[in-house]
């Protein structure tokens, strides 16, 4: 059953994890908005997954979102953060590279038999290009072309979060489609106070 408590008013329209997101869709070379954001989840590390246990179904819109995923035999997490929805991934794609940027966060990580775990950029992924069969992110930094770049040929990316426009790092879903480029489709829905979208890469061209 869906959780009926209000969701936490995080001040969203002015938090400047917000102005920091729109500041590196404007410009991906931001290099002070991408140390703001890393400087402050760094500051938000200690008392992080204590926030987050408390906020009843935190994770719901991934578990949705994985039920209308197709199988993958792996996946990337990124902006893990300690693993608030890792554990939901694990559960079911046979192994999980769960990525953040925040030691200090991976640092307080929870224990998820099947993940491993990376400090990696979300700018700069550790992965080859068109490899990687689904990547999922809650709550994460949106950057289009590096997603763009490690998602294979037909593969899939679900975003979620969980408090919809009242997440800091929020974009719509209506923009994110038109910034992933063309031939990608999307599908969507809430779960919880939160929201997710399932977004679909198109094939490679066949071949002449």
């Amino acid at each position: 059953m869906e959780d009926t408590l209000d969701p936490p008013d995080l001040k969203a329209e002015a938090h400047p994890s917000r102005r920091f997101q729109e500041r590196l869709l404007r410009n991906p070379e931001d290099r002070e908005a991408w140390q703001g954001l890393r400087r402050s989840y760094d500051e938000m590390a200690e008392g992080w997954r204590e926030w987050t246990d408390d906020q009843r179904g935190y994770e719901l819109p991934v578990r949705e979102g994985l039920r209308r995923a197709r199988p993958a035999e792996w996946a990337v997490e990124i902006c893990c953060g300690t693993g608030e929805a890792t554990a939901a991934i694990a559960e079911v794609v046979p192994r999980v590279v769960a990525c953040d940027l925040s030691l200090p966060m991976l640092r307080r990580r929870v224990d998820v038999p099947g993940a491993g775990w990376a400090v990696a950029d979300v700018r700069s992924l550790p992965l080859g290009t068109a490899r990687v069969p689904l990547v999922v992110s809650l709550n994460g930094v949106f950057h289009p072309t590096e997603i763009v770049r490690v998602i294979r040929p037909g593969g899939q990316l679900l975003w979620c979060t969980s408090f919809r426009a009242g997440t800091p790092l929020y974009v719509p879903p209506e923009r994110m489609h038109r910034l992933l480029g063309e031939g990608w489709t999307a599908e969507g829905g809430h779960a919880g106070h939160g929201e997710w979208t399932l977004f679909t890469a198109p094939y490679a061209a066949p071949e002449a």
